[in-house]
């Protein structure tokens, strides 16, 4: 086995931001906004998609994000269905691949979800992170990290308002270009006022 402090640390980044009292009433609104904030920004693109999202991330945080299929048996008895590791040279998406491409790219933003907001978990099993090293992703071994890593209820929560929130804030802008669309239509063909 080789010595922890031999191996390259692979991580979570580390937070730079983290509540102080989650229970707080003043708290929770500020962490809202701050969710809120995130979704604002990475939900601005005229032509926004998921693989558009991954590369700019990749782009800000300075190293590839790699998607990956995650292959995790029904008899596992896991239920996930999507995961996130970033390691000091890149960043792994694991993505449940028998689902539809809308559930999948929800749950790539919701991976995407605890980056942005920096969430931290224990280190990897050295198994997976000497995979990793290797160029080597190993569906047991990522078993062996969905086991035994874990979120706090309140990151799960962030990620997923997140994920959510960009998702909305896509879809209000393109019914409004629709709905921009529709009404000019209208108005050229005197259905109505141009209200």
């Amino acid at each position: 086995m080789t010595d922890p402090a031999v191996r390259a640390p692979y991580h979570r980044c580390p937070p730079v931001h983290r509540l102080e009292s989650p229970g707080d009433e003043a708290d929770t609104v500020r962490n809202q906004r701050r969710l809120r904030a995130i979704a604002d920004q990475y939900a601005t693109s005229e032509r926004f998609s998921v693989d558009a999202l991954c590369r700019v991330i990749s782009a800000q945080r300075g190293r590839p994000l790699h998607v990956h299929p995650l292959n995790v048996p029904p008899s596992s008895g896991l239920n996930a269905c999507g995961m996130w590791i970033a390691t000091d040279v890149a960043d792994h998406v694991f993505v449940e691949h028998r689902t539809s491409r809308f559930h999948q790219e929800h749950i790539i933003l919701h991976e995407i979800g605890h980056m942005l907001c920096e969430h931290v978990t224990e280190d990897l099993p050295p198994a997976l992170t000497d995979a990793l090293r290797a160029g080597d992703v190993d569906s047991g071994l990522v078993r062996q990290v969905l086991a035994r890593t874990s979120y706090t209820t309140g990151q799960e929560k962030d990620a997923e308002l997140v994920a959510s929130l960009i998702l909305e804030r896509v879809a209000r802008r393109h019914a409004r270009a629709l709905g921009d669309a529709d009404s000019r239509l209208g108005t050229i063909l005197g259905i109505n006022d141009g209200d």
